[in-house]
């Protein structure tokens, strides 16, 4: 490729910008992996590299070419600083720290999906950068075996004035890595596990309250009316095969990896549609009618009228009518709110509200949602009972009878309104 005369490459993270008066304005801007991150509650965290937050932002370097570079250099070796720490090379062994930099390392760590490791990490840096108390050295900073039963209690009772769902995850995530570094002591100096028995107590996240069936109908119709056919379709398939919003839509996770998605070829209409639930890795095959009486009868016709609505353009079910391709998870959620706002729905509704709702109508009917929402584990509390086609089969017939019994009993008593 012939490059034009006086062209100069540019050092990375720099962008280039002709203003209207025709000079160019340069701007050094973080990469994704250094930008400020959301915790599980939403709110923006600098980003952390093994307990240390670096200070740096995106920077106007003026119009002059040969100061932007020199700024940007110095600036790029500033994030190389920080991020050279990845992997615990410079970490103190047996530090909290060094012990998250040694999990990850494992392949405990590895073989979870990108999204989960991905959440993890997020969490350990966290962690290694919190101050149990103000001015005190990180948690990092500590030797791991020095954390005991009291430090755990002191470190949830403070993560949870941020956030009990927050706390919850964090204090789960520390005893599966204490459980794997008691299990192999001799190179980790550690023996026991602080985090084990400590009744944890989680909430829901605000906002993610279940979906009801009339709000889900209603979002169908608006989606359509407004020309979102694809969005009809998305929340049918997180709706009625419990689907998470990232595997309906075939999201790129934050690893580049992209998602699969739900596709054509594993949809046989009036019999079965497959799924693959990306956080587990299960494979999921529902059926879709049953024979009564030498006369198929579907049951989730719901789906299927949307599916059938649906065009076939692509490999994957869901792709986004104005450029034929995947959506983006920004585009999903101005198009979710903007349906959402049409509709007259709760600001409180969100995508993920439709799989919670399809959940929840499965548990009506059955102790176990396994064999439909692809989850790897029962709760303790609960019936075990084997994941199979036959059982996912028996739960739809009951799923579609309760349906059936709620239009009954609406039509008696007047129609349904969403608040």
């Amino acid at each position: 490729m012939t490059r034009p005369r006086g062209w100069v490459r540019l050092p990375a993270y720099v962008r280039a910008t002709k203003r209207a008066g025709g000079d160019v304005a340069y701007y050094w801007e973080l990469p994704p992996w250094a930008r400020p991150i959301r915790d599980v509650d939403g709110k923006l965290a600098p980003a952390v590299r093994e307990g240390r937050r670096h200070t740096l932002v995106n920077t106007s370097l003026g119009t002059d070419l040969a100061s932007a570079i020199a700024k940007a250099e110095a600036l790029n070796e500033a994030l190389t600083q920080w991020r050279t720490g990845e992997g615990g090379a410079n970490l103190v062994k047996g530090t909290v720290a060094w012990l998250f930099a040694w999990y990850r390392d494992q392949e405990r760590f590895k073989k979870n999906v990108a999204k989960t490791r991905n959440d993890y990490r997020k969490l350990m840096d966290m962690l290694a950068a919190f101050e149990t108390k103000a001015g005190s050295p990180p948690l990092g900073q500590r030797m791991a075996n020095k954390v005991d039963a009291g430090v755990a209690d002191k470190l949830y009772r403070k993560l949870r004035e941020r956030g009990e769902r927050q706390a919850t995850y964090a204090m789960q995530v520390c005893r599966l890595v204490w459980t794997w570094a008691a299990r192999h002591h001799r190179a980790t100096g550690v023996k026991e596990n602080p985090f084990a028995g400590m009744g944890l107590k989680s909430t829901a996240a605000k906002g993610n309250r279940a979906t009801t069936r009339a709000e889900y109908d209603l979002y169908r119709t608006t989606a359509r009316e407004m020309g979102f056919q694809s969005m009809a379709t998305a929340a049918a398939l997180s709706f009625e095969c419990c689907q998470r919003v990232w595997d309906a839509f075939g999201f790129e996770d934050a690893e580049g990896e992209e998602r699969r998605g739900i596709e054509w070829s594993g949809y046989e209409p009036g019999k079965q549609i497959a799924l693959v639930q990306s956080k587990t890795g299960n494979a999921v095959v529902l059926p879709l009618a049953i024979n009564v009486a030498g006369e198929s009868v579907r049951l989730y016709p719901d789906l299927e009228d949307e599916l059938a609505r649906t065009p076939r353009t692509a490999d994957v079910i869901v792709v986004e009518e104005r450029s034929g391709k995947k959506y983006k998870e920004r585009r999903v959620s101005s198009v979710h709110r903007a349906i959402c706002e049409k509709a007259g729905l709760p600001k409180t509704m969100t995508f993920t509200g439709f799989r919670h709702g399809g959940i929840t109508e499965v548990g009506s009917v059955s102790a176990d949602v396994r064999p439909i929402s692809g989850h790897a584990t029962l709760d303790v509390t609960r019936i075990y009972n084997k994941a199979t086609a036959d059982k996912a089969r028996e739960i739809a017939v009951a799923r579609r009878a309760h349906i059936t019994a709620l239009g009954a009993d609406l039509s008696e008593n007047g129609s349904e309104h969403v608040e």
